[in-house]
């Protein structure tokens, strides 16, 4: 069991606490997590942080009025006055009918908790780390095997962290979940030497479910983020002009967040999105791209039973083919906007692979800049306009030729994802989603 009877026992209460009060409806959520973070300098500790905390929120629906509070101390007696006071000022707003428990025929069901912890194990995206596992010398370790090897290396930092817990969430509607997650990551830099004043870095970053799972994944972590920096010493920039252009899997969020914004109910309610005029089942980029929603995909990093209202996750179809499936429609602004709730926003994001590797597609295109990170930048919700600062490799017909810096990748949201040329099958099982390298032909560089 890797939850706390005592605890739920006292979040139980509390929604009785809730409704005895006055609240004709409410959700008590329930959350105790567990934080690690250890940082090196090569191998000296420069960070050593650890803590727990356990607290409660509350949801309150209060004669046609919607209030929240929170606190981390779970005695009754102080519970008690929270509650009563968060439903005396939850009386004072304005009403609101559009804010709603979910419809009750949307949520996961178990029997009892026994059967959801079991099927939640059964995701295998919880694991409690192993007490005999040192986070610190791990941590440590990591620039041992490269110190010395490049004179050029200024240091090596290294940061460790791993979080865990559960959540239980309860609501009048005779909803009771239980959620288990836990994640490790270490993330190491190496910042080099280079002529003048210039100071190129790189990283490179593992993930796990656990620090056991970790650990034999990050003996080589130094030497890849060695390797990355040293690709980067020369970068310069590249001729303006449009080139052929391929992502790492590992930045590839940062140009798949304003396509998602632009599905979220927020954004069409408040008539900023860029894809407010689609409807769902027409084009929106190039047909090489299917994006799936797998929240109950074994071994992802989110996966979950249920979503933060307790609804039910499901296989989900983002977009198929280039098409648009899906809206992100939660509860709230479902009612309001008079659609029909389904996901309030993706959990396990999948992009399905191509059959090529990263490195056949190199080999047949002439000049393609490999984009390893983004150095800011920014997006405009309503046109899809988009500016980015960028960092890089320069590839000619599949052979390296040198490190890309100084550069900005800019288009328009909708022409740069219609531009997709090659989705490469180097799936990586990352905290977002799954995803693999993808091209794209004749981008903006400035």
């Amino acid at each position: 069991m890797f939850y706390s009877e005592d605890k739920i026992e006292i979040a139980d209460w509390a929604l009785r606490e809730s409704l005895r009060l006055g609240a004709q409806n409410a959700r008590v959520e329930l959350s105790c997590i567990d934080n690690l973070t250890v940082q090196c300098e090569d191998t000296d500790v420069s960070t050593l942080q650890q803590s727990s905390s356990c607290g409660l929120v509350f949801r309150l629906f209060v004669d046609g009025r919607y209030g929240t509070c929170s606190t981390n101390r779970l005695e009754k007696g102080e519970l008690t006055n929270l509650i009563r006071n968060g439903i005396a000022c939850t009386r004072l707003l304005t009403p609101d009918a559009d804010r709603t428990l979910p419809d009750p025929s949307r949520y996961y069901r178990a029997e009892n908790l026994a059967q959801n912890e079991r099927e939640i194990l059964d995701l295998q995206s919880y694991k409690p780390n192993n007490p005999d596992i040192d986070a610190v010398q791990m941590a440590c370790q990591v620039a041992r095997p490269i110190i010395g090897q490049d004179s050029r290396l200024i240091h090596l930092s290294t940061y460790l962290a791993s979080r865990g817990g559960w959540q239980y969430i309860v609501d009048s509607q005779d909803f009771r979940g239980l959620l288990l997650a836990s994640n490790s990551v270490a993330y190491s830099t190496a910042s080099m030497r280079d002529k003048g004043d210039s100071r190129p870095s790189d990283s490179w970053m593992q993930y796990a479910v656990s620090l056991e799972d970790l650990q034999p994944l990050i003996g080589d972590l130094g030497q890849k983020a060695l390797n990355a920096a040293q690709q980067r010493i020369g970068a310069t920039s590249v001729k303006a002009g449009r080139y052929d252009i391929a992502i790492e899997p590992t930045c590839l969020m940062k140009l798949l967040n304003p396509m998602l914004s632009a599905m979220q109910d927020g954004a069409l309610h408040a008539h900023r999105s860029f894809l407010e005029r689609f409807h769902l089942g027409e084009k929106i980029t190039s047909p090489l791209l299917t994006i799936n929603d797998e929240p109950q995909r074994k071994g992802s990093f989110s996966a979950c039973l249920f979503d933060f209202e307790g609804v039910a996750t499901r296989f989900t179809p983002i977009i198929r083919q280039g098409h648009l499936c899906e809206w992100f429609i939660g509860t709230y602004l479902g009612n309001k906007m008079h659609m029909t709730p389904h996901i309030s926003g993706p959990n396990v994001l999948c992009i399905e692979p191509g059959t090529q590797s990263r490195q056949q597609v190199l080999d047949s295109l002439a000049d393609v800049i490999l984009i390893t990170g983004f150095l800011g930048g920014n997006s405009n919700d309503v046109t899809g306009d988009f500016s980015f600062g960028i960092e890089g490799q320069l590839y000619r017909n599949g052979e390296h030729v040198r490190g890309v810096a100084g550069v900005n990748l800019t288009g328009n949201m909708l022409d740069f994802w219609n531009s997709l040329s090659h989705v490469c099958n180097d799936v990586e099982n990352l905290p977002d989603g799954r995803f693999p390298t993808l091209f794209f032909h004749d981008i903006q560089i400035a």
